[in-house]
């Protein structure tokens, strides 16, 4: 019999002679690959700690470690509403009544009633004093607060609180009005925010919303109403969280409500409301009752503190600009957030 022939073994695979856990690159590819990496890793670097610029100019807040706690699994609505309420809480619970026959009175408040002077006779206007001799903020905001916004005084029986008394006149009204200024990175001192050119009440609804933790994408602070009105009238953030609807309307629970002040209170077109320029006063909702046609708000500089306005609707049911001559209501910022 003749002997077979050896069987002829095929050469081996590369990865048979010399096994490797994965396929190796060459020196000169290997160092390609790891600048490549390297290039990658800072890019994704960059893009985390790069900050965007906001749309409009913001002031640098001052330090303030306050972490207002709200319920777990609290929506950014629920949140802006259950903050609004616990420094509603924290000034004491004033109450406010804006009703259907025109009047505008405290109906509870934590302070006693102001012993006002008699009246004094008439004299002649004196010329007002500058901005530097009134030591006004250094972005003077145009929402000076007159109480009585134009409205007669009111009657001995509605109890009011005219500049200088109620609680911001305490110490603890001093101290947490300050703390809202500061987020525009303002620091006033007690007497002036009892000033009128020192009105808190835009700085109020610009802490409270940070504290919600709206970010700047989604609402930027002012010192005046106008400016954060005019930057969800015109579109101008690229995650809005307001947008604009005139009166009548029927707000919901963390919508802002709106009014025109001084000489625009009687403002109608909402194009006409200038950035910074045009005075005005604005609430967050806390309450609807559309059973007893009731609309409640929580405002800063309202009679002096942060009150509870409760806001009686008239016949249409709807919030409106006619039903109170104290607050004529020009505008709602409707909530887009959930």
């Amino acid at each position: 019999m003749l002997a077979r022939p050896p069987r002829r073994r095929s050469p081996q695979r590369y990865a048979q002679r010399f096994p490797q856990p994965v396929p190796q690159l060459s020196p000169q590819a290997a160092g390609t690959m790891r600048a490549a990496c390297v290039a990658v890793a800072l890019a994704l670097l960059s893009a985390c700690t790069t900050v965007s610029e906001p749309v409009r100019p913001q002031a640098r807040a001052l330090p303030d470690t306050e972490r207002p706690v709200t319920r777990p699994g609290a929506t950014p609505r629920e949140r802006i509403v259950e903050i609004a309420t616990q420094e509603w809480a924290r000034w004491g619970g004033q109450v406010v009544r804006l009703g259907r026959d025109d009047t505008s009175c405290v109906t509870y408040s934590p302070v006693p009633a102001p012993e006002l002077p008699a009246p004094l006779p008439e004299i002649p206007e004196a010329q007002p004093p500058s901005p530097a001799e009134a030591g006004a903020p250094a972005a003077a905001t145009t929402d000076t607060e007159s109480k009585t916004n134009g409205n007669p005084p009111p009657a001995a029986s509605c109890l009011s609180f005219p500049d200088g008394t109620g609680m911001e006149a305490t110490p603890l009204g001093c101290s947490l009005a300050r703390r809202y200024w500061g987020i525009v990175g303002e620091a006033p001192g007690c007497r002036q925010v009892t000033q009128g050119s020192w009105a808190w009440s835009a700085v109020f609804i610009s802490w409270v919303l940070r504290k919600a933790g709206l970010d700047e994408r989604q609402f930027l602070t002012g010192q005046s109403h106008s400016m954060y009105v005019v930057d969800a009238r015109d579109g101008i953030l690229p995650r809005p969280a307001f947008h604009i609807e005139p009166v009548p309307a029927m707000p919901r629970p963390g919508d802002i409500i709106c009014a025109g002040r001084g000489r625009d209170r009687y403002l109608e077109d909402i194009a006409e409301i200038g950035f910074g320029t045009t005075p005005m006063h604005c609430d967050i909702v806390v309450g609807v009752d559309p059973a007893t046609r009731v609309v409640r708000a929580i405002g800063g500089n309202v009679q002096q503190s942060v009150s509870m306005e409760e806001i009686e609707l008239g016949d249409s049911g709807r919030l409106d600009g006619v039903t109170n001559s104290h607050m004529p209501w020009l505008l709602v910022m409707r909530n887009d957030l959930q």
